[in-house]
């Protein structure tokens, strides 16, 4: 019922900024270059195969400073073929999308109730299904699209936990089958199944039957199919790589790790105190949630402490596999970029954790001055986590609806800007991106929507400084930092190019057109781009345009040796 009640507010969040890249695939709308998505595999977006990068950043696909062999590829073809039949079903009906979204997360709330009770006794499992079904940061995976097959494979996944305890607490062959094939499947909807195999391990080390023998050969069918899938998943070119928003911890474990960091910090602020660790897309505030993580750990850690004495031995076998698993899926979790969605495999360890805190907590109340301080605490996270959820499945919708209106501007923004008869031959330079996201998306949303195409679509910067533009010959530009701050130094700049693939003084970057070159930069970054045209700046062929006051103008172009301008002045009330 609650799953119900908060998944409802998912209904009018409408279609996020990539969930275009998928529309267009399934409308076969012919893009500017050949695209590493098809419709069963909508999630391959960057190949890592350097010739085909660089065709789409000719194009303006990507962007100019985008790494060659920037890879973002994820296996996931039950997500994708969902994704199709819900666009052959319902076009392009946002709501009818979020419904069928909505079924899958009330089945993921149901079956994490059963495993629950399974492990569990029957008032604490209830407690942790209530907790795990109203839990704040799922309102980040229920209300994007594109996270449906993190829900999928997350039930898929916890089904197949379920089999496997049942087989190897009553060794029956046949649950052991439903198991690997649930397993199977989860792995076929996503790779949040590798993010749940902790509890897998974490079960055996704590909880499963036998002696250390028996442990390790209760593994050995789920390694062996784990084994398998991660060869044929390297086999057929997914992962991630050159970018700062996907890492891999094997292939780049010194830059992984560094930013878990960060990351995770932020991540278990958002499971103990609900503070969602979106806010680290501004850098700026990293250490205020690495000191909000730290706070959280330490509440949590003191509370379970505290009634850990109260607890049976079977319950703190299966709080330990739980929290176990829950910590090591919060680090391999984070290999994304940190965010609310990617908190909700480690928060069902975490609701089975806060659900003993509460009730042994209540059961033990006011026996002793730790009890009384338990209680208090307890009541803390209880209100943090059953009040301040609410509110959290409302604010994230409501930003989700936002961000869908925006997008919606943006294309009239860019209606009013061009004329449409001359697009097919122009070559659109988009000096200023007001963020990255627009940046990215907003060529995205206009190919997917069927309108006429340029032949490129070049975004010069996606920098918030304000920056100084200074024509300096017949068909060349220059774009300044004068007043601090570099290009290519925010989280959305690094998603096509890693801080660990610095440009340097003097790069080039040639997109068949417009040649870009690194004038000056520092051990941070560039501070000064400049950008040749193979014809004049007026001439028709270039569509030169600006954003200014939440409007997509003309740049007219001074003539050579005029005075500078400026972009995104902040113009202070």
């Amino acid at each position: 019922m609650f799953a119900v009640a908060l998944g409802a507010l998912a209904l009018r969040s409408g279609f996020m900024p990539d969930d275009f890249i998928w529309l267009g695939v399934w409308d076969n709308i012919p893009p500017p270059a050949p695209l590493g998505n098809t419709p069963l595999d909508v999630y391959r977006t960057a190949t890592g195969i350097p010739e085909h990068t660089l065709h789409l950043a000719q194009v303006g696909v990507f962007p100019w400073w985008v790494e060659p062999t920037v890879r973002v590829a994820f296996f996931r073809p039950l997500g994708s073929l969902l994704y199709g039949l819900d666009h052959v079903l319902y076009n392009r009906v946002a709501v009818a999308y979020q419904f069928h979204s909505l079924l899958w997360y009330v089945g993921l709330v149901v079956l994490a109730g059963v495993l629950l009770k399974r492990v569990l006794p029957t008032a604490v499992a209830g407690v942790a299904m209530f907790l795990f079904a109203i839990w704040g940061s799922h309102a980040a995976v229920l209300g994007w699209l594109s996270y449906r097959s993190v829900v999928m494979s997350l039930l898929f996944g916890i089904l197949g936990i379920f089999l496997h305890v049942k087989w190897r607490e009553e060794k029956r062959t046949s649950t052991l089958m439903g198991a690997l094939v649930s397993f199977a499947l989860a792995l076929l909807c996503g790779e949040t199944m590798v993010i749940l195999s902790p509890y897998v391990l974490a079960y055996e080390a704590f909880s499963g039957p036998g002696q250390a023998k028996d442990k390790l050969k209760g593994l050995i069918p789920f390694g062996v199919l784990m084994a398998l899938y991660f060869a044929a998943y390297r086999a057929m070119g997914y992962g991630a790589g050159g970018s700062d928003m996907y890492l891999d911890a094997l292939g780049t474990p010194v830059a992984w790790f560094q930013a878990m960091l960060g990351r995770v910090p932020a991540a278990i602020a958002g499971l103990t105190l609900n503070a969602p660790p979106d806010f680290i897309f501004d850098q700026s505030l990293v250490p205020l949630f690495t000191l909000l993580g730290a706070v959280g750990f330490t509440l949590f850690a003191l509370l379970v402490w505290g009634v850990w004495p109260r607890l049976e031995s079977a319950e703190r076998r299966t709080v330990g596999w739980m929290l176990t698993g829950a910590f090591v899926a919060t680090w391999m979790s984070n290999s994304a970029f940190a965010g609310s969605r990617t908190l909700i495999v480690p928060s069902l360890g975490m609701a089975v954790g806060l659900a003993v805190v509460l009730r042994h907590a209540w059961k033990g109340r006011a026996k002793t001055l730790r009890a009384g301080a338990v209680l208090a605490g307890a009541a803390v996270m209880a209100f943090i986590h059953v009040v301040g959820s609410p509110y959290l499945w409302w604010q994230t919708m409501e930003q989700y609806s936002q961000a869908d209106a925006l997008m919606g501007r943006v294309q009239a923004r860019y209606e009013e800007a061009f004329d449409q008869t001359k697009l097919p031959n122009q070559r659109v330079v988009v000096l200023n991106a007001p963020n990255g996201i627009i940046g990215i998306y907003g060529s995205v949303r206009w190919w997917s929507s069927g309108q006429p195409l340029p032949k490129a679509w070049w975004v010069l910067s996606y920098s918030l400084y304000e920056q100084k533009v200074t024509r300096t010959g017949p068909n060349s530009v220059e774009l300044e930092l004068t007043k601090g701050g570099h290009f290519l130094d925010s989280v959305e700049e690094r998603i096509h190019r890693a801080a660990r693939h610095p440009v340097h003084k003097g790069d080039e970057f040639d997109m068949k057109g417009m040649m870009v070159r690194i004038e000056e930069a520092d051990a941070e970054g560039p501070t000064r781009i400049s950008y040749t045209f193979d014809v004049p700046l007026e001439d028709p062929s270039l569509k030169l345009v600006q954003w200014q006051n939440k409007k997509v103008v003309p740049w007219v172009p001074p003539a050579v040796g005029g005075p500078s301008s400026s972009l995104n002045v902040r113009v202070v009330q």
